[in-house]
């Protein structure tokens, strides 16, 4: 229908106009997500070129799966009694469905439009990380920015910290065009470790370890390969033990709790028997903190503390070394929750292992089937009552793990087919020698453990848009 107005390339340039707004979308807006998956749908039933849609959707077997995942998901309506959050979760995942049929319905752009793709979507990632990290260290406290986890203004920390690890990767290939993006690409490493998002750490790792092997075997440097894998395994018993350190706090004087709370009330506002801005304990963040600095928990040790670090105690860090941000910061947090699990609340980690246990609980007496998308929520809320759990009401949430979220939802058959998913598209990438493709693959696989990837609007944007994209070969 749009050629007739606008000549025979209108629905092709529309199509890219759609694609445009995927990649710009699921880094910093909501709307353009949804106008992606609205002018898509438009399009296709525009153009009605149905039979071609059919036969380009019948060779895309990844797509074929993808698809009979979405199916599951209606399916498991039927052992579910909650069909209301059921219909609301399947709500959610239209782009499951819409984003996979869109893409591989219609053929790729051309090589150079595909690069102008990866362009605009580089360029969104500089412009939101700039405003992120500009925002929180120097306009935080105008903005009630408390936590690092609140640097990220335009959706989950989370997905944004994995969205710049994979911008990096797309970085990396163009340093040998041009040489500038050297300074992007150490921007980005830099943004990843100020952040602190463990699953954008993590996708950094998989880039650089495997943008480096790329290299060395495409050069046949053998004895290079083996080197890096020891020293990557090296470094991974260095973490283990470095974690695995109990900390150890040191007292320069008698602890006195009634003169270090009248010293607190002398440099600050915040009741010393409240909370701090995280929601934590006051006297137990100040505590540590002066603990961590000088070892004196008493009136001197309060004195002593600078108008800087005074603001750090009042925005809930509780340790010097925490204070310093930067990915040290988060491994000695990460440390200290290990060796003190005796309250999981405010602690992520400790969360987690909280939410996994929890989830493996029910799995264990619905292992087949699961419990249905529509009952996932009470099952988990009706459990953390059953065990007792130490986690606050609003701390007991979804079990932040997807193969377990997969599991409760459609069971061993959902969990099963969704890691043939994931590993079929990494052998397709491997057979095309994507190493883009690969890394994206290697991500989905290992961030999918710590996070629940495809619960918002953008993990599913995320997860499907580069899942089709790369469910067939991408010509550069």
């Amino acid at each position: 229908m749009l050629q007739r107005w606008f000549g025979s390339k209108a629905h092709s340039r529309l199509h890219y106009l759609i694609l445009l707004f995927f990649v710009i979308g699921m880094v910093c807006s909501k709307f353009l997500m949804s106008m992606g998956l609205l002018l898509g749908s438009l399009n296709l039933l525009l153009e009605a070129d149905f039979k071609t849609y059919y036969r380009r959707l019948k060779e895309n077997r990844l797509v074929h799966l993808l698809l009979l995942f979405y199916l599951l998901f209606w399916l498991s309506l039927f052992w579910s009694d909650n069909w209301r959050e059921g219909l609301d979760q399947l709500r959610r995942f239209t782009s499951l469905l819409l984003i996979p049929i869109i893409i591989a319905a219609r053929p790729l752009p051309r090589a150079q439009k595909i690069e102008g793709l990866w362009s605009f979507f580089l360029g969104a990632l500089l412009l939101t990380s700039l405003v992120n990290s500009i925002s929180y260290h120097f306009f935080a406290e105008q903005l009630h920015l408390v936590d690092i986890r609140q640097m990220s203004l335009f959706g989950s920390h989370i997905r944004f910290g994995i969205l710049i690890g994979l911008g990096l990767s797309f970085t990396l290939f163009r340093i040998q065009q041009q040489k500038w993006y050297v300074v992007l690409a150490l921007w980005f490493i830099f943004y990843t470790l100020d952040s602190q998002a463990l699953s954008g750490v993590l996708t950094v790792v998989i880039v650089l370890m495997g943008h480096a092997i790329f290299f060395l075997l495409q050069r046949k440097k053998w004895a290079w390969v083996l080197g890096l894998g020891s020293i990557s395994l090296i470094l991974l018993f260095a973490l283990v033990y470095y974690l695995a350190q109990p900390i150890e706090t040191r007292e320069t004087c008698p602890p006195n709790p009634v003169q270090m709370a009248q010293a607190w009330q002398q440099r600050s506002t915040l009741p010393f028997e409240g909370q701090d801005l995280r929601g934590q304990q006051l006297a137990s963040t100040i505590e540590r903190f002066v603990l961590s600095k000088n070892g004196c928990a008493s009136a001197y040790g309060v004195a002593a503390l600078s108008r800087e670090e005074i603001r750090w105690i009042e925005l809930g860090f509780a340790d010097i070394r925490e204070a310093q941000g930067g990915l040290s910061a988060r491994l000695f947090g990460l440390r200290y929750q290990l060796h003190h699990s005796n309250n999981p609340n405010d602690h992520s980690l400790l969360e987690r292992f909280e939410y996994w246990r929890n989830a493996t609980s029910i799995i264990a007496d619905h292992w087949l089937l699961g419990v249905g998308i529509g009952d996932l929520t009470d099952q988990m809320q009706s459990r953390y009552e059953e065990r007792g759990s130490q986690l606050r009401p609003d701390r007991r949430l979804r079990p932040h793990n997807y193969y377990l979220t997969t599991w409760l939802n459609l069971g061993l058959l959902g969990v099963s087919l969704f890691v043939v998913l994931l590993l079929l598209f990494v052998k397709r990438q491997l057979q095309y020698r994507q190493v883009q493709g690969i890394l994206i693959g290697l991500t989905f696989i290992l961030t999918l453990f710590i996070e629940d990837g495809l619960e918002t609007q953008m993990g599913l944007t995320i997860f499907a848009f580069f899942f089709a994209f790369y469910s067939r070969r991408v010509v550069y």
